[in-house]
């Protein structure tokens, strides 16, 4: 909301890389709460936001991958994105009314959480749930297929050992490495909007 309020039409970049609401092991750390909390900032806020996996994006984490505005939903290369179910966290020594109530309400985040990917990938809930039922894996081309991302990051061509002193460089040696900014960037001192 803060760079809403610094510039509403500048476009806004989310870097995730995120196990989600589990950790690597699977175990429970969060709750799915944390990740709509983010989507219904993402919808709140009148700028539009450009999404970039870095790593990994698992579970709650795809979701909001998936959220950026069409057009700007982006993976690196090798970062990697997985739908997962939601997961109920270990009960250890709760009454059964508690488990019973902590259950429904894992259920109600699985509802909207397969509602929010019906709208940012447009498969219908009973296709998402049908593919959750075991964690889907999908590498940057997978996601542009399955409608998670747009498009995938790559940097343009590196120039190694240019003679830099053509380019007002003091060192004749130095690696230039002439990587642009992810599309859809602004350029330097450019201003979006």
């Amino acid at each position: 909301m803060y760079l809403q309020y610094l510039d509403a039409k500048k476009l806004i970049y989310m870097y995730i890389n995120s196990t989600g609401t589990t950790r690597a092991d699977g175990e429970t750390v969060g709750f799915e709460t944390e990740a709509t909390a983010i989507y219904d900032t993402m919808n709140f806020v009148a700028n539009d936001i450009a999404t970039v996996g870095v790593g990994v994006a698992i579970g709650q984490a795809c979701m909001l991958l998936s959220a950026g505005k069409k057009g700007k939903r982006f993976m690196l290369p090798h970062a990697t994105a997985m739908l997962q179910q939601p997961r109920l966290p270990p009960t250890g020594q709760r009454q059964a009314i508690e488990v019973e109530i902590r259950w429904r309400e894992v259920l109600a985040q699985k509802k909207s959480f397969l509602n929010i990917l019906n709208r940012t990938t447009g498969h219908s809930v009973e296709k998402l749930d049908a593919d959750l039922q075991r964690p889907l894996y999908m590498q940057p081309k997978d996601a542009i297929e399955y409608g998670v991302i747009d498009g995938i990051v790559e940097p343009q061509k590196s120039i190694v050992g240019e003679d830099v002193a053509n380019r007002g460089g003091n060192n004749p040696n130095a690696v230039q490495n002439d990587r642009g900014p992810p599309p859809g960037a602004p350029t330097r001192g450019a201003r979006q909007g």
